[in-house]
């Protein structure tokens, strides 16, 4: 935990630097110093409950800058009593900056939990509050010895206990008793992140659990031989009277006796409560409160009240929108948004799933996005409710208008897209017909859809994207609804906009177009036209959301999820009014990190993964000697080189061994293809191009189970190219995100073999380096017209399906 709070201390020392030159060397001439996490002031985390948020499997990038030459950088937490203790120090080479990158899964065998950290590099001394997650703080050395140290305070009770059984009291023993517990569980509080570690913090639990400790022994005196938990009056029976017999069927009970634990009585007239209760067992839940004297008190003696972890709210739920089955048009109407115990009747939603990480309470926010409805005088479409144990489903109610005009032919949608932390965590969506007048209410047919069971992810420590953009279906076809998350941002406009019936055929002219230019002097004019033909389409809310959180976390690059129920036009393309950096590709995808999600009633579920762990990796590739395909002698040489440099396992790509791959057999952390891809919307014989001249098709792929959730690399011709099979998003990419996969790179149209075979190599050689996979892939968009293929839009043609932060951790 220690180690880890010094993973997040040298995550403090990242600094803005170079590009900012003038404003750095302002800010060293006036603090002497430049400490920065991610390009933010470490004075933003200077308070416990602002305090940066780490997962154990982040890997931070530490740089100091300082005023004069130093060669030393101190890592320290700072404790309630006492002298810091220094958790590491690292010595270098005397220089004014100071770069290291470390991963704090390598040093989290020692804690997590809330800190409080101290950096100094030279004159440098900056100070700041961490929270570390990922990782149950059961399984660290200060979590087991914590665990321990409560034991040892619980036996100590349990002996202070007996002596005042005996009429031998001994409240020292039974203060002390309480101070190991107080101090045991104040370092599991704060393993837990339910309270930092603060001088006040340890002091209320050193108080408590002496007051509880003492005061258990005090009243274990009194009662002269009975229980701890027994209030202090006589109920010895008379000199020489028998023991009380069991009271008879019928009769009141009797108080309980010592170590009893009677259940409480269960009316059987009264409703069931949630299943919020009791906490999921396992690493997620607060740590239990032991039982340190089970034949003699009751546990709540042995600590402060206030001490007691709290309970979570419930492991699962359902989205939950309501409203009337019938509205009359222009008329207001109430819509309730929460959550259920149980799946709603007429909501296509997901069910909410707590990973083990997720403890305590949360906020999830509801946006409603609904195509032609309208809001009540002083509403808004986002309202944030609290989710606890002892309100595990909250409700907000939406005041809106219905549509204007009525629709007898298609009931109208009710979106709601869930977010918590702003990230997106899924859609529920309920239809309501409207009608002309109140007399056709009563007329109006129900409009429940099936309910199906989605999957929605809590986040716990992850940081969400600069901006998530989100794209749902609106009534008409073509009409595309645009929403904006933002943790940078509390208010953010929505849009809409219309691409037509036919999207699938500005597909086919992109790849046409590119085909048509491939290796000409037009391409880049090429390249710019679809780029602007694509701008036309984006909302003004897009661009304007966009340089709102641009210019927040400037000066570095902003990183975009999109999450989108439209399966054809590669947004990344689109020309971007203001570039971001002028002097590369213009387009969005080459300007910032971007990652592409499929937003879908089923999987993948949400939010997209943001580590992959490789232990094994699969190459398949194989020789062309059939009619009609070219042999890739550069893809066969890119696959011996995998296997050479990442002892990945190679696979021959004939059928029954990709069959055994898309089963999981064998199985791998990263999945990376060398193949012939072929696009043709319609027919069958589209996807994955084998040796043995069968074609692995987006349907075959989905049937599929990737039990490893790897990283999938499609270098193949148009296998990122969306299409829609019964009105949900479809294409090969998607498959293999269905089929289990976290995360897939893939071209949108035909690929140089041997410039493909360059850019896999380097892709790898940057993802195992620890660089972000949405990042590498915007690099090599924004190289494209330089290098040794000015004129090769291979560069371009790949499209990153996963979270812009996502990693591989090898």
């Amino acid at each position: 935990m220690i180690l880890v709070a010094l993973l997040t201390a040298w995550s403090s020392l990242l600094a803005p630097l170079g590009s900012n030159a003038p404003e750095s060397a302002q800010r060293l001439r006036a603090d002497e110093c430049l400490l920065a996490i991610d390009g933010r002031d470490i004075r933003e985390f200077d308070d416990a409950d602002r305090a940066l948020r780490l997962d154990v499997n982040d890997t931070v990038q530490i740089d100091a800058l300082s005023i004069e030459p130093t060669s030393t950088t101190r890592i320290a937490v700072d404790l309630p009593i006492g002298p810091s203790i220094t958790v590491e120090t690292f010595r270098h080479q005397p220089a004014q900056r100071f770069r290291e990158q470390l991963k704090i899964a390598d040093i989290s065998d020692v804690g997590v939990g809330w800190y409080h950290i101290e950096v100094t590099s030279g004159p440098c001394h900056g100070a700041f509050w961490v929270r570390v997650y990922g990782r149950s703080p059961l399984t660290t050395v200060i979590g087991i010895g914590s665990v321990l140290l409560l034991l040892t305070g619980a036996g100590l009770l349990l002996a202070s206990l007996r002596r005042a059984r005996h009429r031998r009291p001994s409240l020292v023993l039974g203060a002390a008793a309480g101070l190991i517990a107080g101090v045991a569980m104040c370092l599991l509080a704060q393993q837990f992140s339910i309270v930092a570690f603060t001088p006040l913090a340890l002091g209320v639990f050193l108080g408590g659990g002496a007051a509880a400790g003492a005061g258990t022994s005090a009243v274990g005196s009194g009662v002269g031989g009975g229980t701890a938990a027994s209030p202090p009056v006589d109920v010895s029976p008379p000199s020489g009277a028998e023991p009380p017999s069991p009271p008879s069927p019928g009769s009141p009970p009797s108080p309980p006796a010592s170590g009893a634990s009677p259940s409480p009585p269960v009316s059987p007239a009264e409703p069931l409560p949630p299943p919020s209760s009791p906490p999921s067992p396992g690493p997620s839940s607060a740590p239990p409160s032991p039982s340190p004297a089970p034949a003699h008190g009751h546990p709540s003696h042995a600590m402060p009240s206030h001490a007691e972890p709290p309970v979570d709210p419930p492991r699962r739920a359902y989205a939950r929108i309501e409203c009337d089955d019938a509205l009359v048009a222009a008329t207001p109407f109430e819509l309730t948004v929460g959550l259920s115990p149980s799946p709603v009747s007429g909501v296509v939603g997901p069910e909410l799933v707590r990973p083990p990480t997720s403890v305590g309470d949360y906020e999830l926010t509801a946006h409603v996005v609904a195509d032609g409805f309208e809001l009540a005088p002083g509403e808004t479409w986002r309202k944030t409710m609290l989710v606890t144990a002892t309100d595990a489903y909250p409700f907000v109610v939406f005041n809106l208008v219905a549509p204007a005009s009525p629709n007898a032919d298609h009931p109208q949608a009710i979106n709601v897209l869930f977010s918590v932390d702003s990230q997106t965590m899924g859609v529920g969506t309920r239809c309501v017909w409207v009608v002309g007048s109140s007399a056709e209410l009563s007329e109006a047919k129900p409009a429940p859809l099936p309910v199906t069971a989605g999957s929605l992810g809590v986040p716990v420590s992850d940081e969400p994207p600069d901006l998530t953009i989100r794209i749902l279906h609106g009534n008409e076809a073509g009409r595309l609804l645009w929403s904006f998350e933002s943790p940078h941002v509390s208010v953010l406009d929505v849009g809409h906009c219309s691409i037509g019936a036919e999207p699938d055929a500005f597909v086919r002219t992109v790849i046409s177009t590119i085909t048509a230019h491939e290796g000409r002097p037009t391409l880049a004019l090429g390249l710019h036209g679809i780029g602007l033909t694509i701008a036309a389409k984006v909302p003004a809310e897009m661009w304007s959301a966009l340089s709102t959180v641009t210019s927040a976390v400037a000066p570095r690059r902003p990183t975009v999820l999109l999450i989108s129920e439209e399966a054809y036009v590669p947004w990344e393309l689109a020309t971007m009014p203001v570039p971001i950096e002028p002097t590369t590709l213009g387009c969005l995808g080459a300007q910032v990190t971007i990652g592409r999600w499929v937003l879908a009633t089923d999987r993948p579920a949400l939010p997209p993964p943001r580590l992959v762990h490789v232990d094994g990796m699969i190459v398949v590739s194989g020789r062309y000697e059939m009619p009609g395909w070219s042999r890739l002698e550069h893809a066969e040489a890119e696959a011996a080189t995998l296997v050479q440099r990442y002892h990945a396992v190679a696979v021959d790509a004939v059928t029954d061994k990709i069959v055994g791959c898309l089963l999981g057999n064998p199985a791998a952390d990263v999945l990376h293809f060398s193949l012939h891809g072929k696009y043709d919307p319609g027919s069958a014989k589209q996807g994955l191009v084998l040796v043995d001249g069968e074609v692995i098709d987006p349907l075959v792929v989905k049937g599929g189970s990737l039990a490893e959730a790897p990283l999938v690399f499609l270098n193949a011709c148009q296998v990122g190219a969306g299409q829609e099979t019964l009105g949900d998003y479809a294409g090969l990419a998607e498959s293999f995100l269905f089929a289990g996969a976290s995360a897939v790179v893939a071209p949108l149209w035909s690929i140089d073999d041997g410039v493909a075979s360059a850019l896999a190599e380097r892709f790898y050689t940057r993802a195992f380096a620890g660089d972000a996979v949405a990042e590498i892939v915007r690099a090599e968009r924004a190289a494209f017209g330089t290098g040794d293929s000015p004129n090769s839009s291979t560069l371009v043609a790949f499209q990153f399906f996963g979270h812009p932060a996502m990693r591989l951790e090898s």
